[in-house]
């Protein structure tokens, strides 16, 4: 137990594993990545609980008071996958620690390094993995391209080539993970908005998307969900004509494609919900899903875009070959948007698992949560 020091530093902190806080919050509201803090002292407790796992420290500061802080260090599941255990770090440890700190007074930060001080050993980084084979997408026995796993397999879809949705005919336009702009001139180029819009997604980028309705748990509708951390997998149902999609992050929402020939919903009839209702039909290998039926209740991407119940999904999933999701979407909504436009991205395939256990809801020891700071 020797030191804690604050130092400033220009740019994003490396997470060790990156994925949302705090349950499913941004990690831009939690920390304050434009700065670095450096801790030194003895662990107290290991907290390995998914969705986020933390050790505790004791710190001396310059004038000899010793205070206890959370450090956050990953995604358990991710850890694991990584080789890391629970027993990799134990009480009575001394770890040096370079962190982003909580905003606010809180003693909570997330670490971008773990160093075990007797051995000079890294701790919990991530491990280089095995580009899996190629190969061609499972089939079933019409000849239609499988979305899911091959029969008798498991698997399901995880990480998403990006974590935001910007019009595709758009120069790349820098972001964190978070949605969140290097440069707040940038915003004309990640959609066509409105006057009303753009003013709203400008709130939202100010306020560090402090009111993104994820933070407190509520489903991740429209595309954002399929960019959460924790995946999701399709259930296809071809004697019943319909397709399910579950996701593993949130509280294990679902959501239904009816496949059996059924016309588009007309908007003015739909139940308006997180996921709409969603009709689907095949062209060739690819799934086309016409959805409507949206209420305001989400963003539908991180860094706050915004809709109304006038929105209007076209998506297009195919699957080129077995590890790769290809995702298109068309966004069709006149209040919001000046015209139509279009984005995507592509998904990984992880072999041979389950999506995991996971609930939308605080896992940490309450007094170290960024949540409650208001209440300390």
């Amino acid at each position: 137990m020797k030191r804690v020091g604050l130092h400033l530093v220009a740019g994003l902190a490396t997470l060790l594993v990156a994925g949302h806080v705090s349950a499913q919050r941004p990690f831009t509201t939690t920390y304050d990545s434009s700065r670095k803090v450096t801790l030194e002292g003895i662990v107290t407790k290991m907290d390995w609980v998914n969705p986020r796992a933390f050790f505790f420290i004791n710190v001396r500061d310059a004038g000899g008071t010793v205070s206890n802080w959370a450090v956050e260090f990953g995604n358990p599941l991710d850890l694991e996958r990584s080789g890391w255990k629970s027993s990799s770090l134990k009480i009575g440890d001394t770890v040096i620690v370079e962190a982003a700190p909580a905003r606010g007074e809180i003693r909570q930060a997330a670490a971008t390094s773990v160093v075990l001080k007797s051995t000079g050993r890294r701790l919990f980084a991530a491990q280089p993995g095995r580009a899996p084979a190629a190969a061609p997408a499972p089939r079933w026995p019409n000849g239609r391209v499988r979305l899911g796993p091959a029969p008798g397999g498991k698997g399901y879809w995880g990480a998403p080539s990006t974590k935001v949705l910007v019009e595709s005919t758009a120069a790349k336009v820098p972001m964190n993970d978070d949605g969140l702009l290097t440069n707040l001139a940038d915003i004309d180029k990640v959609a066509p908005f409105k006057p009303w819009a753009r003013a709203v997604y400008e709130y939202r980028q100010r306020t560090l998307l402090k009111d993104d309705p994820i933070s407190r748990c509520l489903p991740s509708g429209g595309p954002r969900q399929f960019q959460m951390p924790y995946g999701f997998q399709f259930i296809e149902q071809p004697e019943l004509g319909r397709i399910l999609v579950l996701h593993g992050g949130g509280n294990r929402n679902w959501r239904i494609i009816y496949t059996d020939g059924r016309p588009p919903v007309p908007a003015s009839e739909a139940v308006a919900g997180y996921y709409g209702t969603s009709v689907g039909r095949w062209e060739g290998d690819t799934l086309v899903v016409d959805s409507v039926g949206f209420n305001e209740k989400f963003w539908m991407t991180s860094g706050g875009l915004p809709h109304t119940e006038a929105l209007h999904l076209i998506e297009r999933f195919s699957r080129p070959n077995l590890n790769t999701l290809r995702y298109e979407v068309t966004v069709d909504d006149l209040r919001t948007y000046t015209r139509q436009w279009k984005g995507g991205w592509t998904i990984q395939w992880v072999p041979g698992e389950e999506l995991q256990e996971y609930f939308c809801e605080e896992s940490a020891d309450p007094a170290f949560v960024a949540d409650r700071l208001e209440e300390r």
